[in-house]
């Protein structure tokens, strides 16, 4: 029998192999035929030559007769070039003779297979000059732009000028790629010691440029998958793609291509030389792909901790959505028993074509994990479509002891999972509930690795974490320097620790996220003093080590327009916009809010990664405030170590000077443990009891030493009340004027606070969980207005502010629980555009526009998502406007792509009452109208109220492609999150744009409280 069965095997191999024979020779003979009847017709002779590079000149030229002549030439010579052979389909193509195109690209396909194995001869154009925001003008834009000046690559006659080589002028250069896994190399001959000396300047050896190159695909309407590494974004046949350039190597992006030969237009930006790689595949039959996790939660003792993990899936197919994605566990091998499910807001959306978005599961263990060894936990998963498409992915869970390091997830303030680490306290905590040390790593340290930083050795031991704190480590993919949404993520840490530990019985010491010590070294330094500063109120302490100031100010990767080609071009009024919306992330600018916060601040003094001179500048600021601060400079150390006068004493972070300092600021605190009858936490827990003054002041003794403290004189100061979240008890909720630095100055006596405010037309009194200030015991005066104690009593029980209208302070009611709404602007709606992305937000794309706009618009909204996804790990849905509900559009910001005529839900946010409005014709702004053809528009606008959208629309498709690249990124180590850098409220380009960057603005600003048009907060001069 089993003889039997293998002869019928044999047997259909045989068969299939001479089907597959006789196809190859039908192939064979119908191009044969092809080439012979075409050589009869053309005088092959003519061709002067007939080498790739000089048809593929002919091609681009658009000399079809002579390109004609030469392919025939070049197959006469050698019959089996696969390239040729699709040149001459794409010749045929492009002559609308279909059958002969079909016959040519068949061989080529025979020969060569269906798709280029990969790109041989890039041409590169550059370097050009660039500055280190990410957004910068082009000077290849002023000689038509990438796509015309590629035209001339083969031209010698033909160059082009730049500032950096000598002489000032470049031309095409041919950089050949030998195999598909080399990479590529781009090293321009520059002398940069030279520059770098003559301007004194690193920051001169970042440049700019473009490497193009052509691949062949033989097969019709194919779904191509194409992967950069290295760079940040690219182009095929003018279709934006994301680049990978954190070179993370597992994300594919497709892209739906005719046969025929396509060229990939590589944007290069680095420093020095540029090693990049491009890959190209065909898709196969597989419809998604499901990637490891970044990052997994561990158990401790036995039990989940975190309990989601987000699980990037790519949707493969370059024209059609997965609208269900069912995540399943398909079997256990080891470990307590859980469950998987999926959490709703994943279910909401399908994943667009080409699109990679994280889902996010949560696991649960199906009993009670009390008697549970600490074991690993191997599970695997199943991914499944509605259309039968499954995927298998294994998980392994680590499981960490008590008192160890471990590593929980969370659902960030975004809609996103991230990581934190923390070990709990050494000794139990006053009250059951601990302050938390919260320490922010430096670049490219683990959050695992900055968390196991807090430890000592001891008899032989290594014990780790602190006395009587929880140590919490955060972190988020992406260069965020602390700032924007790695500040939120590490607040919102925080409030999950809090919620963990209150929810977890057999947890002794409970977290408050309320009492805080913030720490940080490096990048995580500057951390520090960046949340001190803008959530000084939770503030026991800071510990800042080896922090900078400001990232402009710091190294060369974040210069402000310096060597920037725009700069030739900017309206200053433009520069000064920009600023201000990084104003807020500038810690000396803020430093007074700390004036009633201890800091510990050191540095080793041979430390060149952070130069001491930015910490003895913080040192300096700091004595000017009168802030009680201790500086170190050790003598002989450099940017880290771990000995500081023993071994294995703590180091950098951990020595004994530090644990000291730690622990003299979170012993014997008494902080509330409030819980509800089933014994979980509220969502207050950590905070200070609602009593009323006196007996607070015989609970919390401690606290109420450094209320008595406060008095004195103190300043709060701010540039942004949307990230502010309070000093001394009060939080600003409007400006005179927007993104101007305002100012409270208050004298706090035993029985009265008197406050002289600068450019603060609202605020909110709160009592402050470390050191309250006891409100309703004291007369308030604000500027040349008094407030009695019954006036404060009666407002800190009522939903009000304080206002000011004509000069005059008074006490305003809110009619609503939320003060913001479509007319009036607050923390929780103001900008700058990158705030639209601080809450979960669905990107829509419009599809009620007419010919390729729909679909345009739609590899465009991928094009954003996949940035965010690369830069930060953010989840970004996409969804179609018809698609969008307003129940679901009510729980989310949204990015909008189009306009009120492609895109239904533009119409809807765009009130007929906004000072900005956009027609056929062009964009209308206050009294200023803007009719260039290509005009683009990128603004915020009220959404539900408290909620923002961000709409990017133009009155052409190319204006709408201009605002989409203010989403692109930088490179590392200042590649962010798409919007989060220098995007104001509004930018409307022009037609130069893309050549002079911020240069080509037609205006750019801030709305004003009631979402209105205010002149000194805008560039228009109309």
């Amino acid at each position: 029998m089993r003889v039997v069965t293998c002869l019928v095997f044999l047997w259909f191999l045989m068969v299939f192999a001479n089907c597959c024979f006789s196809k190859k020779r039908e192939i064979q003979k119908a191009a044969s035929q092809l080439l012979e009847k075409e050589s009869k017709k053309v005088d092959t002779s003519t061709c002067k030559a007939s080498s790739a590079d000089h048809i593929a000149k002919l091609r681009i030229k658009k000399k079809k007769k002579e390109a004609l002549v030469c392919i025939l030439k070049s197959l006469e010579i050698n019959v089996e070039d696969g390239w040729t052979w699709s040149e001459l389909g794409t010749h045929f193509q492009e002559q609308n003779e279909n059958n002969k195109a079909s016959t040519s690209f068949k061989q080529a396909a025979k020969l060569t297979g269906k798709i280029s194995l990969h790109i041989r001869t890039w041409h590169f154009i550059g370097p050009f000059v660039v500055g280190k925001p990410e957004l910068d003008g082009d000077p290849l834009e002023f000689h038509g732009g990438v796509y015309n000046a590629s035209r001339h690559k083969y031209d010698k006659k033909v160059k082009y000028y730049t500032e950096l080589i000598p002489g000032g002028e470049i031309q095409w250069k041919k950089i050949i790629q030998k195999n598909a896994v080399d990479s590529v190399q781009v090293n321009p001959q520059i002398n940069w010691n030279d520059l770098v000396s003559g301007l004194g300047s690193m920051a001169i050896t970042e440049w700019q440029g473009w490497a193009v190159g052509e691949f062949a695909v033989n097969h019709n309407n194919e779904n191509v998958l194409i992967q950069c590494l290295g760079i940040p974004t690219m182009f095929v046949d003018g279709i934006f793609l994301v680049g990978d350039v954190y070179r993370r190597n597992q994300y594919w992006f497709s892209v739906p291509l005719t046969h025929g030969i396509h060229t990939l237009y590589a944007k290069l930006r680095t420093k020095g030389t540029q090693v990049f790689q491009c890959n190209i595949k065909i898709a196969g039959s597989d419809i998604f792909e499901v990637h490891l996790p970044q990052m997994k939660p561990d158990l401790l003792d036995g039990h989940v901790i975190g309990q989601v993990i987000p699980i990037p899936v790519t949707n493969l197919q370059s024209n059609k959505w997965i609208r269900h994605m069912k995540v399943t566990l398909a079997s256990q091998s080891y470990g307590a028993p859980i469950d998987v499910r999926q959490i709703e807001h994943s279910k909401h959306f399908g994943i667009a074509p080409g699109q990679t978005i994280p889902i996010i599961i949560e696991i649960r263990h199906t009993e009670q994990a009390g008697n549970h060894q600490c074991v690993e936990t191997r599970v695997t998963l199943q991914f499944s479509t509605s259309d039968g498409h499954s995927q298998h992915l294994p998980l392994t869970l680590r499981c960490r002891k008590f008192g160890e390091s471990f590593i929980f997830t969370f659902v960030d303030h975004d809609g996103s999972v991230q990581q934190a680490a923390a070990i709990p306290p050494i000794q139990d905590c006053s009250n059951g509930v601990c302050p938390v040390l919260l320490t922010l790593h430096g670049t490219g340290v683990p959050v695992q690795n900055q968390a196991d930083s807090y430890k000592r050795m001891q008899n032989g031991k290594w014990i780790f974490g602190l006395e009587t704190a929880w140590v919490l480590a955060t972190s988020r993919h992406g260069a965020h320097n602390w700032e924007g949404p790695g500040a939120l993520t590490s607040m919102t840490a925080l409030s999950r620790l809090q919620e963990l530990t209150h929810k977890s019985p057999w947890i002794p010491n409970k977290a408050s996220a309320h009492h805080v010590i913030f720490a940080g070294h490096s990048m995580g330094g500057h951390g520090a003093w960046h949340l001190a500063t803008h959530y000084p109120d939770r503030a026991l302490a800071v510990m800042s080590l080896a922090g900078w100031i400001k990232k402009e100010e710091y190294g060369d990767s974040n210069e402000f327009f310096r060597h920037d080609t725009s700069t030739s071009h900017t309206d200053p009024a433009v520069k000064a916009i920009m600023e201000s919306c990084i104003a807020e992330n500038n810690a000396d600018l803020h430093i007074s809010n700390l004036q009633h916060v201890e800091v510990l601040t050191r540095i080793g003094a041979d430390d060149r990664t952070v130069h001491p001179y930015f910490v003895r500048r913080m040192y300096r600021l700091l004595k000017e405030q009168e802030v009680n601060v201790t500086y170190d400079e050790l003598a002989g150390k450099e940017h880290w170590w771990w000995d500081t006068t023993e071994t294995n004493d703590g180091g950098a972070v951990n020595d004994k000077t530090l644990r000291d300092f730690a622990i003299k600021h979170s012993k014997n605190l008494n902080i509330s443990n409030k819980k509800s009858q089933d014994g979980t936490c509220d969502s207050d827990c950590g905070d200070e009891e609602e009593e009323d003054d006196v007996a607070m002041v015989k609970k919390y003794s401690s606290n109420m030493k450094r209320s008595r403290e406060r008095q004195g004189q103190y300043t709060m100061t701010l540039v942004n009340p949307a990230f502010m979240e309070g000093v001394h008890g009060v939080q600003v909720i409007q400006q005179i004027i927007p993104f101007r630095i305002s100012k409270i100055k208050l004298t706090f006596n035993q029985d009265s606070v008197l406050m002289t405010t600068s450019n603060i037309l609202r605020f909110n009194l709160y009592e402050p969980p470390v050191s309250p200030v006891m409100w309703t015991s004291k007369t308030v005066q604000i500027d040349n207005d008094v407030f009695s104690t019954d006036d404060v009593t009666n407002f800190m029980k009522e939903n009000s502010h304080f206002c000011k209208s004509k000069g005059k302070w008074s006490i305003c009611k809110l009619e609503g629980a939320v003060f913001e709404s479509d007319q009036q602007r607050g923390p929780a709606n103001m900008g700058p555009a990158r705030r639209v992305a601080e809450h979960q937000f669905v990107i829509v794309t419009g599809t009620e526009g007419e010919g390729g706009i729909t679909a345009t618009l739609q590899q465009l909204s991928v094009y954003i998502a996949n940035l965010f996804v690369l830069t930060s790990d953010t989840i970004a849905p996409i969804i179609k406007d018809k698609d969008l509900t307003d129940n679901v559009a009510n729980e989310y910001n949204l990015i909008i792509l189009g306009g009120p005529t492609e895109n239904s839900w533009a119409s809807k946010i765009i009130k007929n009452s906004s000072p900005l409005t956009i027609d056929e014709n062009g964009v209308s702004l206050g009294e200023c109208r803007f009719t260039e053809p290509q005009t683009g528009v990128l603004s915020l606008f009220p959404h539900r109220g408290s909620g923002l959208a961000l709409v990017l629309m133009g009155n052409s498709i190319q204006g709408i492609e201009d605002v989409v690249r203010l989403a692109t990124p930088t490179i590392p180590p200042m590649t962010r999150s798409p919007f989060s850098n220098l995007v104001p409220d509004y930018v409307i380009t022009g037609a130069e744009f893309k050549g002079k960057g911020p240069g080509g603005y037609l205006c750019t600003g801030f709305w004003g409280n009631n979402w209105d048009f205010r002149r000194e907060t805008s560039s228009c001069a109309c």
